[in-house]
């Protein structure tokens, strides 16, 4: 036998160990991040986030730009049925917030010449923020009542000279666009499969034929 043939013969029997040790690799590969994986929630939430900021810059908003993020990370639930429940009480949480927060702008900060500049601006607005949790809970909506005193805070605490209603549909179309998302994100089917994945797989050994391998 010439050497070009012990060669190729040799070739031969190399490529399926080669080849068996990049199988071995590859499940050693998966396994370990599978492992070690942050959790499909978060992995959506970061993906939510990234899609909600995508948004704002596409609109080319000026100032704050992380609302609809905060209202992508508040509503985002471990099940698509869990998180369409809490975007179902976050809509409504929302124009409650919305209303409230553009009647206490209009109507009762003027009435008590309350000073924007003032500290006792912060102290009125604190305390106004518990009939609208009262609300909340008369109409048995608590769940919702954390992102209700966010978009009512961030109305009233407004920085800009924006008019009150103007400032209001803003920040409450920012906060419905994060929920929205929020809601895509946890149903998109191909996500779930993998999130299915992850949570099924069980870490087992390499296959049989992969643990002959000799070194």
């Amino acid at each position: 036998m010439d050497n070009n043939t012990e060669k190729e013969t040799e070739k031969v029997t190399q490529d399926p160990q080669k080849n068996a040790k990049l199988k071995h690799f590859a499940h050693q590969l998966n396994a370990f991040l599978i492992k070690n994986t942050p959790g499909m929630r978060v992995i959506k939430t970061m993906i939510a986030v990234f899609i909600c900021l995508g948004i704002e810059a596409i609109r080319q908003k000026t100032g704050t730009v992380y609302h609809s993020s905060i209202a992508a990370v508040v509503c985002m639930q471990p099940t698509v049925k869990s998180t369409a429940k809490t975007a179902r009480e976050r809509v409504i949480g929302t124009i409650i917030a919305g209303i409230y927060g553009f009647l206490v702008l209009n109507f009762i900060f003027p009435n008590v010449t309350v000073d924007t500049r003032e500290w006792y601006y912060y102290l009125v607005t604190a305390l106004l923020s518990l009939p609208l949790m009262t609300i909340m809970i008369w109409i048995k909506t608590p769940g919702p009542i954390a992102i209700t005193v966010i978009v009512y805070l961030i109305v009233t605490l407004k920085t800009t000279d924006i008019p009150p209603i103007a400032y209001t549909l803003e920040r409450v179309a920012d906060t419905l666009i994060g929920i929205a998302v929020a809601l895509l994100v946890n149903w998109f089917p191909p996500l779930n499969k993998l999130g299915k994945k992850m949570g099924q797989v069980e870490i087992a050994p390499a296959p049989e034929q992969d643990q002959q391998i000799k070194a």
